[in-house]
């Protein structure tokens, strides 16, 4: 069924994710959006895919780029409850948000943010 396809992309893409794989949690997630059935959950995956991509490029000390990625994440998942599909979306969002907000005020190093206290998503 495609329906537990595509959530088995996204539980593979949660994991990866929280293991700091986050190029791979990018590709995952966006496996989950190529499923037919996925389609009232696209944005949702694509503003997960946003935040593992902000995080890889973070990684890669690009913090202009993570910036773009975080707010477009942001935007993505603002319209979910802050609880979807079993994830704890309010305190991803507001991790996000802090994240967002320290690269913004130039206030974190890319390299110091991107391995200081790590964002995973949890689930409720």
């Amino acid at each position: 069924m495609d329906h537990e396809r595509a959530r088995q992309c996204f539980m593979r893409g949660v994991e990866l994710f929280n293991r700091g794989e986050f190029f791979e949690a990018h590709e995952a997630m966006e496996e989950a959006m190529e499923q037919p059935d996925a389609e009232d959950d696209w944005e949702f995956y694509l503003g997960l895919l946003r935040a593992a991509v902000a995080h890889h490029k973070l990684s890669q000390g690009e913090a202009s780029s993570a910036i773009i990625h975080l707010k477009a994440a942001l935007g993505l998942l603002a319209p979910y409850p802050d609880r979807h599909q079993g994830i704890k979306l309010r305190e991803l969002r507001y991790a996000l948000s802090a994240r967002l907000s320290r690269l913004m005020e130039h206030r974190a190093d890319p390299a110091a943010e991107a391995s200081r206290d790590p964002i995973r998503i949890g689930f409720a």
